[in-house]
């Protein structure tokens, strides 16, 4: 496989996808446009406050499509409103649950389960004078809980509505009982009730309670955000403005963090980790990654198919020689070590290409079989291309026919939450490529797309009835312990059944200036709180 990797490696295009799903995926300006902009004499010129404060330029390769953070959550998104609109609760960089616009925790009901009781701050503002109020809870929470209203974010699955018992004080309420909500909605922003009525509008410019405010947007180039004067949580922050630039080529973005255009810049692989002058990492692993089966689909509903395809992928080595040894090899469960869930006595299938021929030996495959598989490309999920030819080429050398179909992330996902063919019992591509980043709760959040029957991810099927009785535990007991074990137990199923197959974990990367100072914590560094951030 080493060699396989270094040819992927020295032959790897750069390639760039141009965004179909305005709410999924940000927009990636075009190379040419950039070059005019960073080349030859014509850069931007630095960053400047107009109260001469410090000013920080940030280079993403995302652009958000939108603005409006609770119905259009991208990357490109989250990366610019982290730091306008702001959530009940958050984790702060050790993982561990505060309140924000929550005056302290929420706690559930002492007799009704499915209620959650919230004190509000007091004298908190929207940048457009609006209050900050149990309405306002009351108002985001039942339109991110409205199908119709279509919200993208993470972390909704259970919301039904909101009670207003008083001005500072409101109840959430749960289609069923949620142990785990707080740290679902830590990824729920809340946005002013009359402002963001015109969604149109607000798309192009939110308001919100942050330490940073909206300021302006030229659309291919640049969205700026000043310091917010009067926030409520006080003057910590140091920067007067930021500027996130759109350079969608890696090589680009690095070129102008070397020259000094630029302060920070995402969407680091490990190969460029030698090329910037500081890399910021994420405190674990942000993000994880997993093939997945249609298991109604012959031959990937006997067990012993399963198992020669997971056996016969050399994982260590995509980690070795892909991800330059950042990344780990998954224990059999695709979840951080050491949050709620993770089954400490999983070990990941080894890769033992022997054994995989004998169990595919036990397999009467048709004549001219093939594995079709569907993996992403164009660079949103880091080295995903690679990952597939990898994983390709060690199924050639147990003698499987192997056809990949490498699909921008937009087309994936549009067939994947569509329920197309390729997603359907009997498809042409019964498996399939995921990359998920980790936050919120982990455990229910993953656990579901991947063994939830109605969860549109999951391709479960009708086998494995025990798994349904188990995640309803995981999900509604109060009782950590219970619920816990439970999560624990649905994920040794997957690895005894080999219900689909954990990949590796890898960390967020990103590159800075010498003069940068910010502490990452859980999670991808895309959630940048740039009120954070502290300049040399």
């Amino acid at each position: 496989m080493k060699k396989i990797i270094n040819e992927i490696h020295v032959s790897g295009r750069t390639r760039r996808m141009l965004s179909k799903r305005r709410f999924r995926s940000g927009r990636l300006i075009g190379a040419t446009a950039l070059v005019a902009i960073m080349a030859g004499g014509q850069a931007q010129a630095a960053c400047e406050s107009p109260d001469g404060g410090k000013c920080l330029v940030v280079a993403s390769a995302m652009e958000p499509g939108s603005l409006f953070i609770i119905r259009d959550g991208d990357q490109g998104n989250e990366l610019v409103n982290w730091s306008v609109n702001q959530p009940l609760v958050d984790r702060n960089t050790n993982g561990q649950l505060v309140p924000v616009l929550a005056a302290e925790l929420p706690v559930p009901d002492a007799t009704d389960q499915t209620v959650w009781h919230v004190k509000l701050r007091q004298g908190v503002k929207f940048t457009n004078g609006e209050p900050f109020n149990a309405e306002t809870v009351k108002y985001t929470i039942d339109l991110v809980a409205d199908p119709a209203f279509g919200a993208s974010i993470n972390g909704i699955e259970t919301l039904k509505t909101a009670k207003v018992i008083d001005e500072y004080t409101v109840d959430i309420v749960t289609k069923a009982p949620d142990p785990w909500l707080l740290y679902r909605i830590s990824t729920l922003r809340f946005v002013p009730v009359e402002a963001s009525r015109n969604a149109g509008a607000y798309a192009q410019s939110p308001v919100g309670t942050g330490p940073y405010k909206f300021v302006q947007w030229d659309k291919g180039q640049r969205i700026v955000l000043e310091k917010n004067k009067d926030y409520w949580g006080g003057d910590d922050a140091q920067l007067s403005r930021v500027e996130f630039r759109f350079i969608p080529e890696s090589a680009t973005r690095i070129a102008s963090l070397q020259s000094g255009e630029v302060d920070m810049v995402s969407g680091l692989t490990p190969d460029d980790l030698k090329k910037v002058p500081q890399v910021l990492k994420s405190s674990n692993a942000a993000n994880g990654s997993y093939l997945r089966f249609n298991l109604e689909t012959p031959p990937y509903d006997n067990k012993a198919f399963r198992q020669a395809l997971i056996h016969a992928i050399n994982r260590d080595a995509l980690s070795e020689y892909l991800w330059a040894g950042q990344a780990t090899v998954e224990p059999c469960q695709t979840l951080p070590k050491g949050e709620v869930g993770f089954n400490d006595t999983l070990r990941a299938y080894p890769y033992d290409p022997a054994k995989a021929k004998e169990l595919l030996a036990q397999v009467d495959l048709p004549a001219g079989f093939t594995v079709n598989a569907a993996f992403t490309t164009g660079g949103y999920v880091p080295k995903d291309a690679e990952t597939g030819q990898a994983i390709a080429a060690d199924w050639a050398a147990i003698g499987l026919k192997t056809n990949i179909q490498y699909l921008s992330s937009d087309k994936w996902l549009d067939d994947l939450l569509s329920g197309s063919t390729k997603t359907k019992s009997g498809s042409p591509l019964p498996l399939s490529y995921v990359h998920i980043p980790y936050h919120s709760m982990y455990a229910a959040r993953i656990a579901s797309r991947i063994f939830a029957r109605t969860n549109r991810m999951s391709t479960l099927g009708t086998k494995y009835p025990e798994i349904d009785d188990l995640l309803a535990t995981a999900n509604q007991s109060f009782d950590v312990a219970k619920a816990t074990a439970a999560f624990e137990q649905v994920y040794k199923v997957g690895c005894d059944e080999a219900l689909y197959i954990p990949l590796v974990d890898y960390p967020d990367f990103w590159g800075a200036s010498a003069r940068v100072r910010y502490e990452t914590g859980p999670g991808a560094i895309t959630r940048l709180h740039v009120d954070k951030i502290r300049l040399d």
